[in-house]
């Protein structure tokens, strides 16, 4: 059941994505008529691909770290416990006095 819920959560990315780029593109062609130019639909439409894009990335980002998170879930972990540093060598800041 866990499936069904990434499924709500994420599932309508394709239609916002579409739906950004068709609102950018619709809301430039209704300036164009009111402007009398032929550039602001164009304008319009690759501002909707980049909200668009933009969602999608942050969606996937998102996506991401709940899989971590079910996996440190799945491991036993404590999936909310901030992450340990990766090795003393981080905490000193000392780089000359490294072990030979």
């Amino acid at each position: 059941m866990k499936g069904m819920k990434s499924v709500g959560k994420y599932g309508s990315l394709g239609f916002e994505l579409l739906g950004s780029i068709a609102v950018g593109y619709y809301l430039g062609v209704w300036l164009d008529k009111k402007a009398g130019t032929h550039w602001i639909a164009f304008v319009g439409f690759l501002l909707g691909c980049y909200a668009g894009f933009r969602a999608l990335f942050k969606a996937a980002k998102n996506m991401q770290r709940d899989i971590e998170n079910e996996e440190r879930l799945a491991r036993g972990e404590d999936p909310w416990a901030p992450k340990p540093p990766k090795s003393n060598e981080d905490l000193d800041g000392d780089d000359d006095a490294k072990p030979s």
